[in-house]
């Protein structure tokens, strides 16, 4: 088993119910890891997540670049590189890309979502 891998080796895909947003994911439940899931995401300038709520996982966020407008549970921010999202299990949520260029961030659920 390998205990590493670099972003480029990731195939992408599109998040359902968002909307130009490419996710990797790192590592989950395919590599034999249940409790956490590590996601690099990238949205474009003008993507965003429709609002939503997971019931059983909870999702942290590390924002690396860009600038986001976040919605949670109510309360509004515009955040930058170097913020910390915590986002609560069903509290609903919605964020968009409130930059220019592209937002990038790390994306962690608890416990791992899926496949």
């Amino acid at each position: 088993m390998r205990y590493w891998i670099h972003e480029s080796e990731i195939e992408s895909y599109i998040p359902l119910n968002h909307e130009l947003t490419y996710n990797k994911k790192v590592v989950g439940r395919k590599d034999g890891i249940n409790e956490v899931e590590m996601i690099i995401g990238e949205m474009e300038e003008g993507g965003d997540a429709d609002p939503h709520s997971h019931e059983e996982i909870e999702q942290l966020m590390y924002i690396l670049e860009g600038k986001m407008h976040a919605k949670i549970g109510g309360e509004e921010a515009e955040l930058t590189a170097g913020h910390s999202v915590f986002i609560p299990k069903k509290v609903n949520h919605e964020i968009k890309n409130a930059g220019k260029g592209n937002l990038k961030f790390v994306l962690i659920y608890s416990p791992a979502k899926g496949a």
